[in-house]
């Protein structure tokens, strides 16, 4: 039977230790070496000496190991990011494909007053949509009683703001605290929608039931 060479006492010991008692150890070994120094005239014991040694060797190998470990995950993430950004971007590839055919059968379809069209195993249908879709054609013209505005400024000017509300008011309670400064302006969908589903007319927007193409 082969016989196994044994490790060296510092990798022995990097491998079994963890870094905290390599230190704790180190740290024992030190205060025992300057009390024994202290007593034999500035002597160390070629044993303590040699303890001293494969420890701080060990130390450095425990570092180095770690380190190598942290490099090696680090590599892995990079080589996962990059698997990830390129199967992300087949993703998106294949869902542009996917939509700007299904816009040109719909295209085809909605031209020609179809409603289906049949093959040998497969049927492709023109379908309406479950629910009405917001469509803004002319975005000028919508009322302003049907837009809001974002507004986010500076702490400071905030708190002079809300000192200058009285203490009972509304506006009081919805400020929030942000530090860009700047401003937002968007069509108010939800009172679009409710006003235009209630019969209201509006210069610029409607309610349209739109269509999808269907595979089966």
């Amino acid at each position: 039977m082969a016989c196994q060479t044994p490790l060296p006492l510092s990798d022995t010991l990097a491998s079994e230790m963890t870094l905290f008692a390599l230190d704790e150890s180190l740290c024992l070994l030190m205060e025992s070496a300057t009390e024994t120094a202290a007593e034999n005239n500035g002597e160390i014991p070629d044993e303590l000496r040699q303890a001293l040694l494969g420890y701080f060797e060990a130390f450095g190998t425990k570092v180095d190991n770690i380190a190598n470990y942290i490099k090696s995950q680090e590599n892995e993430a990079r080589n996962a990011k990059m698997e990830i950004d390129r199967l992300q971007a087949r993703l998106a590839a294949a869902e542009n494909r996917v939509d700007r055919l299904k816009g040109l059968l719909k295209y085809f379809m909605e031209t020609r007053n179809l409603l289906g069209m049949k093959g040998r195993l497969n049927t492709i249908s023109l379908r309406k949509n479950s629910q009405d879709s917001l469509i803004i054609d002319i975005p000028a013209a919508v009322p302003t009683e049907y837009w809001r505005v974002s507004l986010t400024i500076g702490v400071p000017e905030l708190q002079e703001l809300r000192s200058r509300l009285p203490e009972d008011h509304p506006l009081r309670a919805r400020l929030a605290v942000d530090d860009t400064g700047s401003m937002k302006r968007e069509p108010d969908n939800s009172k679009l929608r409710a006003a235009l589903a209630s019969g209201i007319p509006i210069q610029g927007a409607e309610l349209r039931r739109g269509q999808h193409i269907r595979l089966t």
